[in-house]
């Protein structure tokens, strides 16, 4: 699918014309709907129900920046950036998939406590006995951006889309950041929306339910992990 959208591409050498502009969107769409629709999502949707909007919008800036530091070293690095053997590519793979696996082995092994209402007598107001304290922002950061560059599909995305639409550009690297920008702006916008859709279901679960989604969640991280340990790595490894 990537390799028949990317041949629909025409000259984007002119910054801001028509064609840049929706060929931005267009690769912004295809990120944010598409290619990003794996073990971040479903964690940024996870987070977004169980933790609220704010800390599931943290997790989407930690994806977005670590893809804006791929992209950055693409260009810097004029695209020459490859790991050195296939070997290296499925160590890292494993690597990736123990880590996701262990991260949906915690998320599918949390459980939320149900509300215990009672009168707090110093403030006089009806409070959550079992309300759990909220991780700080930058852990929520940090998950995302983990989640990200763990992912080896990720760094092949952008490996090839960066090569690709500098060359279409005639390696004019302004034109080729510009660009990115753009996409980048549009796959974050995409995933504030998300979050947004599912902070708006969160009245609609309750302790029980949030457990269930979290086992949910859990299955599809060991799902992707057992995927990128045995065929990514391990099967072509040996």
């Amino acid at each position: 699918m990537q390799d028949k959208f990317f041949a629909l591409i025409p000259d984007l050498d002119k910054m801001w014309s028509f064609n840049f502009i929706f060929w931005a969107i267009l690769f912004g769409l295809f990120l944010g709907l598409i290619i990003n629709m794996g073990p971040a999502f479903i964690t940024l949707v996870q987070t977004s129900l169980d933790r609220g909007f704010r800390q599931a919008v943290w997790f989407a800036f930690g994806v977005i920046l670590n893809d804006a530091m791929v992209i950055a070293l693409c260009i810097l690095t004029s695209f020459e950036v490859t790991l050195k053997s296939e070997n290296q590519i499925y160590l890292f793979s494993i690597g990736a998939g123990i880590i996701l696996l262990l991260f949906g082995i915690y998320t599918f092994g949390r459980k939320v406590k149900e509300k215990e209402m009672y009168l707090d007598e110093k403030s006089d107001q009806i409070v959550n006995k079992n309300i759990e304290k909220k991780p700080a922002w930058f852990v929520y950061f940090g998950k995302g951006f983990v989640l990200n560059i763990l992912n080896p599909f990720v760094w092949i995305f952008w490996f090839s889309s960066v090569a690709l639409i500098a060359g279409n550009m005639g390696g004019q690297k302004i034109n080729t950041i510009v660009f990115f920008t753009l996409v980048l702006g549009v796959s974050f916008t995409l995933d504030i929306l998300k979050s947004w859709s599912a902070a708006k279901l969160q009245r609609f679960f309750n302790a029980e339910r949030t457990t269930i989604m979290n086992k949910c969640a859990g299955v599809f991280l060991i799902g992707f992990g057992l995927y990128f340990i045995v065929f990514k790595g391990i099967i072509n490894f040996f």
